[in-house]
């Protein structure tokens, strides 16, 4: 089959012919039709994440596709369904997993990290990591970005956030996962604030939802935080840079007993954390990560019954994948940029 290999990091990945991936007993190769690329796609390319990632690597965490073949022990779907990759693959009988946590299970796999992934012609995963998508309503390119850009934010604010009607959520950094998070946030019931540094992203924020946007760097955000909850700040901040040019007034903004959860974070330089703020307003900090395959299966029925609608701004031949990387396309395009089958 063809791939996409990472080969070398900061160089072009080479579409090369490599072997077919086998699958075992309780597994299934899917024809991947459609693939999405994120920031975390960039870190990999750039060596930020060369702890992890092991060359030469077939990226692509965020994958679409049909079955073409199943193992002997496969059950309940065939070859034909259409689906979502689930990228995370757990062991499935940790503590973790057995308490609904199977994203940071003990021993947890990824494909498009330790793993192959799905920048390629085809994906081999255990059965329980597809889950099928039977209405053809639900585009290939919307299925691709559901496990990542609308499942992250998803946990972060429904899972860890413990958004509530009526709640203030403020969303710090308005990429793919950002713009989802405000959507997700207003179909919580939640009031919803953007920030970000491009006007772009500012605009189209109010566009799928957002109570107010502001530019951190043009504006204060203590100022317009204060204004918007009456002096008491955020219930709920997500952010999702999680640079120390966020984190600090990130944290300062919340309301006493509020959660921060960091969606973002940078690999090589950690955070300040400011003890005494943490004392006094008995804030909580809480790290996120991805979500679980339950809650995937939960975004794929509101897809399909029109309550969420994942936001595909540019869909590409997968031989632009080099372009995006050597152009930076992921800074200047909002939403998710998706790559078709080769």
């Amino acid at each position: 089959m063809k791939a996409f290999v990472l080969e070398k990091y900061n160089s072009p990945l080479v579409l090369k012919d490599v072997p077919m991936p086998q699958i075992g007993d309780d597994d299934v190769l899917v024809r991947v039709r459609a693939a999405g690329i994120c920031g975390t796609d960039l870190k990999i390319y750039t060596g930020k994440l060369d702890g992890i990632i092991k060359l030469p690597h077939i990226p692509g965490h965020e994958g679409a596709g049909e079955i073409i073949k199943t193992g002997k022990n496969v059950k309940n779907i065939k070859p034909g369904d259409r689906g979502i990759v689930y990228h995370y693959i757990p062991c499935r009988d940790c503590e973790l997993c057995r308490t609904g946590k199977e994203n940071i299970c003990f021993e947890i796999k990824r494909t498009g990290f330790e793993l192959d992934g799905a920048f390629a012609e085809y994906i081999a995963i255990p059965a329980y990591n597809f889950c099928p998508v039977d209405d053809e309503k639900v585009s290939w390119s919307e299925m691709a970005v559901l496990p990542d850009a609308v499942l992250t934010p998803y946990h972060a604010l429904k899972t860890l956030g413990k958004l509530k009607k009526g709640a203030k959520v403020l969303i710090i950094g308005l990429g793919g996962l950002g713009l989802h998070a405000v959507m997700l946030g207003k179909m919580l019931g939640a009031d919803v604030a953007g920030a970000d540094i491009r006007d772009n992203s500012l605009t189209e924020a109010k566009r799928y939802g957002a109570d107010i946007v502001f530019n951190p760097v043009s504006q204060n955000p203590g100022s317009v935080i204060r204004d918007w909850t009456e002096g008491h700040g955020a219930d709920v901040v997500l952010d999702g840079v999680g640079t120390g040019a966020t984190f600090p007034w990130a944290l300062k903004n919340l309301k006493k007993g509020g959660k921060l959860v960091l969606m973002g974070y940078d690999p090589i330089n950690p955070v300040p954390l400011d003890a005494l703020g943490m004392h006094y307003n008995e804030w909580e900090i809480i790290g996120s990560r991805l979500g679980t395959k339950q809650e995937l299966i939960e975004l794929i029925n509101y897809t399909k019954n029109g309550t969420l609608k994942p936001i595909v701004s540019s869909e590409l031949e997968m031989t632009s994948l080099n372009r995006v990387f050597t152009e930076s396309l992921l800074e200047s395009i909002y939403g998710r940029i998706v790559f078709k089958g080769l």
